[in-house]
């Protein structure tokens, strides 16, 4: 057998993992902080990624340093593969006619099948504001959301007020009364009693944070 050199291993293995991303080099280069030209030759097949920047790689693309660096085997490529689900991602959501209305698509980000069930759907949202900061979610965070209306009381969920844009907080409910909390001081528990409670619709259950380094 005769073996690839090994740049063009990993120039092959980038752009496989990138198109099913949707990202390009520069998007890349620029998330993990890495001069865009040397992103480039790697995709180029023209130079090769030393350790540190190998698992960058992998960490980004949720593989093992050996999907970056190796031939991938058929058969354990696809099984990989089928292991992956690509989930979209939308920047705001709001309440539209049908329910949910999901607004400002960006993309897609791969999320690990044994994490999601079956029978919901999900959507990554693209956290803004700090309001969530206590809880270690940031900026620019992306929320994996299964979309239900069931939660428990202090379960972080997706939730629509008043129609508009959504937000993420702790949720807390009685008979008559439901509480948002963010999990930042600033920001006061937000409190709706009686006929307000219809102003909020559950968008969804918080299931993961992903942190993208830009």
């Amino acid at each position: 057998m005769i073996r690839r050199d090994p740049r063009q291993v990993v120039s092959s293995n980038l752009q496989r993992l990138a198109s099913k991303t949707g990202e390009k080099p520069n998007d890349i280069s620029r998330k993990l902080q890495l001069p865009k030209q040397t992103v480039r030759d790697w995709f180029l097949g023209n130079s090769y990624p030393r350790p540190l920047s190998v698992q960058k790689l992998a960490d980004h693309f949720n593989v093992e340093p050996s999907d970056i660096i190796e031939e991938p085997d058929d058969s354990s490529r696809m099984k990989a593969e089928s292991n992956i689900v690509q989930i979209p991602i939308v920047g705001t959501i709001k309440a539209g006619p049908n329910g949910i209305a999901e607004q400002h698509f960006e993309g897609y980000s791969p999320v690990d099948r044994k994490k999601i069930e079956r029978d919901f759907e999900y959507y990554w949202l693209k956290i803004t504001g700090d309001s969530m900061i206590g809880d270690m979610i940031a900026d620019g965070d992306l929320a994996l959301i299964k979309k239900t209306p069931m939660f428990e009381n202090g379960d972080i969920c997706a939730v629509i007020v008043d129609g508009e844009e959504g937000t993420l907080k702790h949720v807390s409910k009685n008979s008559n009364t439901i509480v948002l909390t963010a999990a930042n001081p600033l920001y006061p528990p937000r409190t709706f009693v009686g006929e307000e409670c219809n102003n909020i619709l559950i968008a969804g259950k918080l299931v993961e944070i992903k942190r993208e380094y830009h």
